[in-house]
C-alpha cells in the first residue's frame, strides 16, 4: 500500500511538471504566433514616433533620458531620441549634439527572440515599461521591426552625409513615387516654414538624412506618405537611391 501511494505521490509531480511545460510552450506558441503576424511597417512608424501615434498624454520625461541631456518632456519617449534615426545611439549621428543621450543604440537586438525583446518592454522593473500605452500588438510590431527591419546606415551613406546611391536610378524611382507630393524640383511640402524661403526635401535628405532614409523606407507617422519598402516593394538599394538623388534637389 505505501509503494502504491508513494507511486501516485510521483505520478502526480510528474502530471504536474508536464501540466507546468505544456502551459509554458502554449504560451510560447501563442506569443510566437502573434509575433508572425504583426505589422512590420506600423512597428517602423511606433519607432519614429508612437507618442505623436498614439496621441499620448505625456507630460514628464522618460524615467531613462538621462537628466544632463537637452530635451524633456514627451518627445523623451520617442525611440528614436535615445538610440537614434541609424539605430546605433551614441556611436551614430547621436554621438554628439542636441541629441546626445549616451545611450546605446539597438541594432544589435536583432538577434534576440522575440519573447526577450517582448519582456524588457513590458516589465516594469526595467523603467522601459510600454505596456501602459500601446496594446500588446503594438509592442509585437516594434519588436518585430527591432529584429526585421533594422538596415545598417552607416555603410550607404558617406562621411558627408551624402547617400551612395545611384542619382539616376534615384530620379526615376522618385518621379514614379514622390513627386506627386514632394514635387518633380522637392519643394511642394515645406519643412521650415517659419524660415525665409522653401526648405523642401532637397534641404531635408542633405540635413539629416539617416532620419530621412528611416522615412523613405518606411513612411512618416499620421501620414499618407507609402512605405518604399512595403506599399512600393522596393529593394533597400532603390531607397538609398531615392535619398541620393532627393539630396540633388535645390530649396528655394
Amino acid at each position: 500500500m505505501v509503494e502504491i501511494m508513494r507511486l501516485f505521490a510521483v505520478l502526480m509531480v510528474l502530471f504536474g511538471s508536464l501540466t507546468l511545460v505544456l502551459s509554458i510552450n502554449q504560451d510560447t506558441f501563442a506569443e510566437e504566433f502573434d509575433y508572425q503576424r504583426a505589422d512590420l511597417k506600423n512597428g517602423a512608424l511606433l519607432y519614429d514616433n508612437w507618442p505623436k501615434m498614439e496621441k499620448a498624454d505625456i507630460k514628464d520625461t522618460h524615467p531613462l533620458y538621462p537628466p544632463t541631456s537637452k530635451k524633456s518632456g514627451k518627445s523623451t519617449w520617442r525611440c528614436k531620441e535615445c538610440h537614434g534615426w541609424d539605430y546605433i545611439g551614441n556611436k551614430g549621428r547621436y554621438s554628439k549634439g542636441s541629441h546626445f543621450t549616451g545611450i546605446t543604440g539597438v541594432f544589435h537586438v536583432q538577434e534576440k527572440p522575440p519573447e526577450v525583446l517582448y519582456s524588457y518592454m513590458t516589465l516594469k522593473k526595467t523603467e522601459h515599461d510600454f505596456s501602459e500605452y500601446l496594446s500588446k500588438s503594438q509592442i509585437l510590431d516594434l519588436v518585430k521591426f527591432l529584429r526585421e527591419g533594422q538596415v545598417a546606415i552607416e555603410p550607404v551613406i558617406d562621411s558627408q552625409g551624402k547617400g551612395k546611391g545611384n542619382s539616376t536610378h534615384g530620379r526615376v524611382l522618385y518621379e514614379a513615387h514622390c513627386s506627386d507630393c514632394h514635387g518633380l524640383d522637392g519643394n511642394e511640402i515645406d519643412f521650415k516654414s517659419n524660415k525665409e524661403g522653401v526648405q523642401g526635401i532637397g534641404w531635408l535628405t542633405n540635413d539629416n538624412p539617416q532620419e530621412s532614409i528611416h522615412k523613405i523606407r518606411w513612411g512618416h507617422p499620421e501620414s499618407d506618405m507609402p512605405s518604399m519598402t512595403v506599399d512600393k516593394n522596393l529593394s533597400e538599394q532603390d531607397s538609398i537611391n531615392i535619398l541620393t538623388y532627393s539630396q540633388l534637389l535645390g530649396s528655394k
